[in-house]
């Protein structure tokens, strides 16, 4: 059976040129080793250390060893889906997309975006305001299906005039059980292009006039 001066020993040569950690609060695996190594040195030969004691901290050791691999797994995995999703939000690039949003923005080809109709509407109306809050146009979506349902506005106010192009508030209201009701909002925007993910987050889409979202945000690539 191996002595206890041949592991000691043998755990020496393994970890005598192992650097010390310093500056942090944490104990590495050769700092635990170290410590281990310094008990056997001095321990009392008339009274030796209780070999319980001494396999709990092999087993001890183990365990720390088996959870660190464990979280260097986990930070591999996550890695591989932020690199998978920054590849496949490139394909968005040039793309139209519907975002949450309470603006939109009037272009050559007019102002899209969507709303998020509750179960049971009985109407749905759209209301377009300037940047002064006053209304420009309310459109009447009539009594469509539950879910998501475009909308565009051609840019004219309800007297029939040219509106300039810019930014414009959009909300929408729907009757349900013969009470009004805010519904969710959608702007439909282009992408221009892709900030990739830092820090464990998403990438982040750049739609230009209103501003950049995260790839998780977007509600529909249009």
């Amino acid at each position: 059976m191996t002595d206890l001066s041949t592991i000691t020993n043998s755990m020496n040569a393994a970890y005598a040129n192992a650097p010390v950690s310093s500056g942090s609060e944490n104990l590495t695996q050769t700092d635990f080793l170290r410590l281990m190594i310094a008990q056997l040195r001095s321990q009392d030969p008339s009274q030796p250390m209780d070999p319980t004691s001494f396999f709990n901290q092999i087993s001890q050791f183990s365990m720390v060893s088996g959870m660190q691999g464990l979280q260097n797994s986990f930070a591999q995995l996550a890695g591989a889906i932020q690199s998978d999703q920054s590849l496949g939000a490139v394909g968005l690039i040039g793309r139209s997309v519907l975002v949450p949003s309470q603006k939109g923005v009037l272009g050559a080809d007019g102002l899209a975006g969507a709303v998020d109709v509750p179960k049971d509407a009985t109407s749905v109306k759209v209301r377009i305001t300037d940047s002064n809050g006053k209304l420009v146009r309310e459109i009447d979506l009539g009594a469509p299906a539950a879910g998501t349902t475009r909308f565009t506005w051609d840019g004219l106010d309800a007297d029939g005039n040219a509106m300039p192009p810019g930014e414009y508030s959009i909300a929408a209201t729907a009757i349900v059980g013969g009470t009004g009701q805010a519904a969710t909002t959608f702007a439909s925007a282009s992408v221009l292009g892709l900030i990739p993910a830092t820090g464990g987050g998403s990438p982040m889409l750049d739609l230009g006039p209103l501003g950049r979202v995260r790839l998780s945000q977007i509600h529909q690539i249009v």
